[in-house]
């Protein structure tokens, strides 16, 4: 199809983040008869010793053309013609990034995927490049406070997030001057497999999906935890995903709490969804933000039908609240919740059966890419 939007994602790298879940998930679904996508990484492959390039093979396997900033930023050295030129008639040297600049020309608009990305992009954008970019927001403020300290705030800025009306003004409470367009974080729903045994039978298990990191403490799940095995003293805490629980401080807490019998250590998974059904958790716990999960991870969890229940880090859930997605800030309601759930089989397999719905209601990309779709076909204004 000739006249196909040319549409550039800019993504910080191709680790198992949700920046580059979101933007996989959008690039399966795009329609590629009328957008023609491709992506630039601003770090090189293998830059990390920890993470591996997950989604590099992944989009590659649909057929989107991957540049590196390193290949298409490189400086341009005057030549010697140019030098005299220079220093005879004083004819200004070439842009020093004009090759960054012929390579962002032909698209007609640029997607910076990742809040935290943007400032470190920007600097080397003209004004034209910078009219038609838009920043997706990738992590709330609750979770990382400085998240905009880079912005000029005096610039019009365009935003994509997944928060809505109510939501995105706080966000983005420190701006006075832009556009913003919702676009949820979606996934394609193939999960065929679901859990349908909610009985209670001991030794409980309750998970979590996350990566050990400062940014997603697990102190009030821990402190939770102490309070379940009190009454569950064969209780089971299965802590999946990456970090080193030495390292990033957890394991001072585990011990604390005398926990070191009950809590496991999982790391990476290479599917979360599996482990959760294998393992037969009876229950999830997951970080919240205004009053919904708070990443893919808990999207995921919804299509297995095993219920969830969250702490909620943006101290926001009496002003979001949403049944679906029992949120607390308060520990003493967070464990009666959990414990309804553990021991109710009704109540349990009623909230995973909403929870489920709303992932196919709300966060189901078929559903939504049309948004993104039309977005990317309108002329810059």
């Amino acid at each position: 199809m000739e006249n196909k939007a040319k549409i550039l994602f800019i993504v910080s790298d191709f680790y198992q983040s949700g920046a580059n879940r979101y933007a996989y998930e959008i690039d399966k679904s795009i329609n590629k008869n009328k957008i023609d996508l491709s992506i630039l990484s601003w770090h090189p492959l293998n830059y990390s010793d920890i993470w591996d390039d997950h989604y590099y093979s992944k989009h590659q396997a649909l057929g989107t053309p991957i540049f590196f900033e390193n290949e298409i930023n490189q400086l341009t050295v005057p030549s010697i013609k140019e030098r005299f030129a220079k220093k005879l008639f004083n004819k200004p040297f070439p842009n020093e990034r004009q090759m960054f600049h012929d390579f962002l020309a032909p698209y007609s608009k640029i997607i910076v995927v990742g809040e935290y990305l943007y400032p470190f992009v920007a600097r080397f954008m003209n004004k034209k490049e910078l009219k038609k970019t838009y920043i997706c927001v990738q992590n709330s403020i609750f979770q990382h406070k400085e998240n905009y300290d880079r912005y000029d705030k005096k610039q019009f800025f365009q935003f994509i997030t997944c928060f809505k009306d109510g939501m995105y003004q706080n966000e983005l409470h420190s701006f006075g001057n832009y556009s913003h367009v919702f676009f949820p974080l979606a996934i394609n729903i193939e999960n065929p497999v679901f859990k349908s045994n909610y009985e209670l039978k001991e030794p409980i298990k309750i998970g979590i999906f996350t990566r050990l990191s400062h940014t997603k403490p697990l102190d009030p799940f821990l402190y939770a935890f102490q309070l379940i095995v009190e009454k569950y003293p064969t209780a089971e805490f299965h802590v999946y995903g990456t970090g080193d629980p030495e390292k990033e401080g957890v394991m001072r807490i585990v011990k604390q709490l005398d926990l070191e019998k009950n809590v496991f250590f999982r790391g990476h998974q290479q599917d979360l969804i599996a482990s959760a059904l294998v393992d037969n958790l009876n229950l999830i716990w997951l970080h919240g933000y205004y009053g919904v999960p708070g990443g893919f991870a808990g999207f995921d969890i919804c299509t297995t039908k095993i219920p969830q229940v969250f702490w909620d880090f943006s101290v926001s859930s009496d002003q979001f609240s949403d049944e679906r997605f029992p949120m607390f800030h308060s520990l003493s309601k967070f464990v009666a919740k959990s414990l309804e759930i553990i021991e109710d089989a009704v109540k349990a397999k009623e909230l995973a059966e909403v929870q489920y719905k709303y992932i196919d209601d709300e966060r189901n990309i078929q559903k939504f890419i049309h948004i993104l779709e039309t977005l990317f076909e309108e002329k810059t204004k």
